[in-house]
């Protein structure tokens, strides 16, 4: 069986679809361009946002450890406090003043998008991911030591303390003052992370000026 000839024959056949293919390959070249310049402009702008939420999270951290020397002269006040309790006499009411602790940003992080961020060159990743580590970290200890100061709470009216409620308030004490020991080395971890990815903290706009007059203040955790 004879084979058809191409009308303009074989090497003009050859020759257009080498064009055709050709006119693929640029097309598909130009979309991946297209598609890496995209993909660029999304990293850029993750990277932009997550660093102003760490930049607001240093602050956060600032916040807390403006405190400790504050938190650990109060903790000492409420050990005399309760030494005075031992006595069986009536000890003065609390009122107490949990340290202030401003809440964390995290959304930019919560919601990224796992291909952009897969796209990160492998260090900033790691160190974004160090850092929202220590954030949870840290935000747990929060917790804990809120609850601790909540305990003292229900010492606002003044008396007599029995002995069970002394225990309690001891072991309460012990637990503020070993989370309020941590906080310093704690920031100090999230601090270096945060220089590695060069990203400096920033106060929110409005915030900074009301929480730098509440922190000039020293307040007593006992009742006058």
């Amino acid at each position: 069986m004879k084979v058809p000839t191409p009308l303009h024959g074989w090497r003009t056949l050859l020759g257009e679809v080498g064009v055709i293919v050709l006119g693929v390959l640029v097309a598909l070249g130009a979309q991946q361009l297209v598609q890496d310049w995209q993909m660029r402009g999304e990293v850029s702008a993750f990277r932009q946002t997550i660093d102003h939420e760490i930049a607001f999270n240093l602050y956060v951290y600032e916040v807390r450890t403006r405190q400790t020397s504050c938190v650990a002269r109060q903790l000492d006040a409420l050990d005399a406090w309760l030494a005075q309790a031992r006595d069986g006499v009536a000890v003065p009411a609390l009122q107490t003043r949990k340290p202030v602790s401003l809440s964390v940003y995290r959304s930019a992080w919560d919601n990224r998008n796992a291909n952009v961020f897969a796209h990160l060159p492998d260090k900033i990743r790691q160190k974004y991911a160090e850092f929202y580590d220590e954030l949870e970290n840290n935000s747990n200890q929060t917790v804990l030591e809120m609850e601790a100061w909540r305990v003292l709470d229900a010492y606002a009216e003044p008396g007599p303390i029995d002995l069970d409620d002394r225990r309690k308030i001891r072991s309460t004490l012990s637990t503020a003052r070993s989370l309020n020991g941590m906080v310093d080395a704690n920031v100090d971890v999230s601090r270096q992370i945060a220089g590695e990815l060069d990203i400096h903290k920033l106060a929110p706009d409005g915030l900074a000026d009301s929480i730098d007059r509440d922190l000039a203040k020293c307040a007593s955790v006992i009742a006058l």
